[in-house]
């Protein structure tokens, strides 16, 4: 039992060896929520190390190590994240990806346990394995400990976020108890001019001055180049397998929110009730999507816009989001109503926490996405009436005025709105600054502009859509501009861009005082960007009156209109947005009832698979690995460097296979091989034992060939005894491990 307990060296190696770990792996709490990880981790690193103890201890192979580990990483690891051992296997190749487009903190449990656990585990093995070599150069075997927790750290800086919540302490720590390691280890190989107590007190006073130094270099370096936030981190490399463009803008949909002067077959969403809101204070404004791109016929949402930022993208999302903004924090309850159906999931202000209560809430909870740079959600799987859920936001600074200084971004929208040049520059006559260009030319829309549904029958001329003909020829350029929120914001967030400004349009609601949000409470409005990074709003009513246009339009227009061919039909407005997510939602659901009846056969072939095939597979490493470990030891034997010990193998291998045929050969330094061959069930076997101490104690040192046909004779004998012994014998000696018990 002595054999398995750990030196006072290889004790102390494997304390340092422990802590650095745990000082990597701390890295990890910003990506996952609670301690789970942490404590998965440590399990898998704790195992790794004690798996390379038992290899050492029975001095087998480093390889043998790494065989036993792929059973316990599978076997243990479909324990720890609660799931299935092919699962286990698929989130080693794809779990990496799911959790760098997922907005951290993720929540730590279930399938994403896989990865700590898979990182403490192999910086188990490897540790292990590197705090035992013996061989090479001093100075690099004093630092090659270090290897393990070093590939650990940069992983977990890799796979973790942008923020770090304590980069400085955590570095001066590991960087401390790194230099202390390597200083105790290679003290072990010089001799002391002082005592232990001495060089313990050396290594001691070492660590304290760099943890006092790193301590010291904080705040100088945090003043000299800024916080801890710019890193890098894989997540900000890689972009989510998610493509927000298929789906339809809001904005295109518009009109169903407006009033109806009669009944009309499109189905009008004026009087009903979309969402009620429970805690969202009056006057707040109510997110339903962001749209950030315009390409010549509608604005909509994209990824990647705001070349800024890195958090420009659509992500998955656990309970928690680290999402850091200053402002009021209100806590919302949302019911939707029989008005509303569609991916956009509509939120206040900039989401801390959200939870899906009703209406096949795991599965949005599984599927839904944020974007925190235009604080978007999103849920694939659609949001029905009827479907409860219920968000923590903060409510940042909205105030937006014509002195503030704007973000100086360059994005594609300024070329998209080359049509409007002019009016870019007329409409902000007389104003020098580009946010003062754009309250001149909110002003000069509020002023000159008049509002139409086109509903009313005398106002069918003034089209839906805001495409580049409707915004130009039929609104911008002509006599008057008519339109309503769908175009002046169209309109407005164009011209910002044109004249300088980063700018979005938002389509949304002013949550009213009972908080139960109808279609009359929708509107569109536009977000503009300033020199902190922040947008604020540029409210409706400051580019938009309610003024409606004379009933006949405009005499130029008239005259126009009989002696110039009349322009091209305009183009016609998306369908709407609920048939078109119903569309894309019935479609789903067709896949998917194909899906689940594919999955029937696959999910039982999948068990049997499982069923036969994961304990065939497991007899298969166990029988691999120990098969191979014996190949190993006897080439080891069979090449040793002086003929006399190949004979000493030679002899030790008709032993060793006696013992796996199950014969009780003693064993033992004392022993001699005359006194251990009446044992062996081979009638050669007193006269191999002869042999042998006559090449081994002989005058002269046996030649290659001698060990050679000694070695022939052996082989002979083992085929011979494996002959004689029964066929449940033969079997059960291959996988036979007696034979690897330390000889005393």
């Amino acid at each position: 039992m002595r054999r398995f307990l750990p030196s006072r060296e290889t004790a102390v190696d494997l304390g340092f060896l422990l802590a650095l770990c745990l000082v990597a792996l701390v890295g990890l709490a910003t990506t996952f929520t609670g301690v789970a990880h942490l404590l998965v981790a440590v399990l898998g690193l704790v195992l790794g190390l004690a798996l390379t103890g038992l290899v050492r201890a029975m001095r087998w192979p480093g390889i043998a190590a790494v065989t036993l580990g792929v059973p316990v990483f599978l076997g243990v690891g479909a324990l720890v994240a609660a799931t299935s051992v092919g699962t286990v296997a698929d989130q080693v190749v794809g779990g990496w990806k799911e959790l760098l487009t997922t907005l951290p903190p993720v929540q730590g449990t279930g399938e994403v346990l896989v990865l700590p656990w898979t990182l403490g585990l192999v910086a188990g093995l490897l540790g292990g394995l590197t705090v035992g070599v013996r061989s090479g150069p001093a100075l690099l075997r004093s630092a090659l400990g270090l290897l393990a927790p070093v590939l650990l750290l940069v992983a977990v800086i890799l796979l973790g976020v942008a923020r770090p919540q304590s980069l400085w302490l955590q570095g001066t720590l590991f960087a401390a108890l790194a230099i202390g390691w390597v200083a105790v280890r290679e003290s072990r190989r010089r001799r002391p001019v002082e005592g232990r107590r001495g060089r313990w007190r050396r290594g001691v006073v070492g660590v304290v001055l760099v943890a006092g130094a790193g301590a010291l270099a904080m705040p100088v370096t945090s003043v000299a180049f800024g916080d801890d936030t710019g890193r890098t981190v894989l997540r900000t490399q890689v972009r989510p397998p998610f493509d927000i463009g298929q789906y339809p803008s809001p904005l295109a949909s518009f009109r169903r929110y407006v009033e109806e002067p009669e009944p009309v077959e499109a189905e009008n969403l004026y009087d009903e009730t979309l969402l009620t809101l429970d805690g969202a204070p009056a006057g707040s404004r109510l997110r339903i999507a962001t749209l950030d791109h315009y390409d010549g016929i509608v604005w909509g949402a994209s990824e990647g816009a705001d070349p800024s930022t890195t958090t420009d993208t659509f992500q998955r999302v656990s309970s928690t989001i680290d999402n850091p903004v200053e402002g009021d924090r209100v806590s919302v309850e949302v019911t939707v109503g029989d008005g509303y159906d569609g991916v956009w999931l509509p939120t206040v202000g900039a989401l801390q926490e959200l939870r899906f209560d009703a209406g096949d809430a795991t599965t949005k909870a599984e599927s839904w996405r944020y974007n925190l740079a235009t604080s978007t959600a999103v849920v694939p799987t659609g949001v029905r009436p009827g479907d409860v859920y219920h968000f923590t936001a903060v409510e940042p600074d909205d105030e937006l005025s014509p002195t503030d200084a704007p973000a100086q971004v360059v994005t594609d929208v300024p070329f998209a709105a080359s049509f409007l040049d002019t009016q870019a520059v007329q409409w902000s006559a007389g104003a020098s600054e580009p946010m003062e260009r754009v309250f001149a030319i909110a002003e000069h829309l509020k002023v000159e502009g008049k509002y139409s549904d086109g509903v009313l029958q005398a106002e069918r001329i003034y089209h839906p859509g805001h495409h580049v003909k409707r915004l130009g020829d039929e609104f911008a350029n002509a006599p008057i501009a008519v339109g309503n929120d769908e175009q002046y914001a169209a309109v407005m967030a164009l011209l910002a861009n044109k004249v300088g400004v980063p700018a979005r349009v938002v389509l949304g609601a002013v949550v009213p005082d009972d908080g139960a949000v109808q279609g009359r409470d929708v509107s569109a409005w536009v977000e503009v960007q300033l020199a902190d990074g922040s947008w604020r709003t540029l409210p409706t009513e400051t580019f938009m009156d309610l003024d409606r246009p004379a009933e006949q339009p405009p005499l130029a227009e008239q005259e126009m209109s009989g002696t110039v061919v009349p322009p091209p039909a305009p183009v016609p407005p998306p369908s709407t947005l609920a048939e078109q997510t119903e569309a894309e939602l019935e479609a789903r659901r067709i896949d998917r009832k194909e899906q689940d009846d594919d999955a029937v056969v696959a999910g039982w072939f999948g068990w049997v698979l499982v069923a036969v095939g994961g304990p065939l597979l497991l007899a298969l490493l166990v029988v691999g690995t120990v098969a191979g470990l014996k190949g190993w030891r006897r080439r080891r034997r069979r090449g040793a460097a002086q003929a006399s010990e190949r004979v000493v193998g030679g002899w030790r291998e008709l032993v060793d296979h006696a013992r796996d045929l199950g014969r009780p050969v003693p064993v033992g330094s004392t022993l001699t091989r005359r006194e251990q061959a009446p044992h062996v069930p081979s009638a050669a076997a007193p006269a191999l034992a002869r042999h042998a101490d006559g090449l081994v104690f002989g005058p002269t040192e046996p030649d290659a060939a001698v060990a050679a046909e000694f070695w022939a004779l052996v082989d002979a004998e083992r085929r011979a005894m494996t002959s004689a012994a029964t066929r449940r014998r033969r079997l059960l000696s291959v996988v036979a491990v007696r034979s690897f018990r330390r000889r005393s």
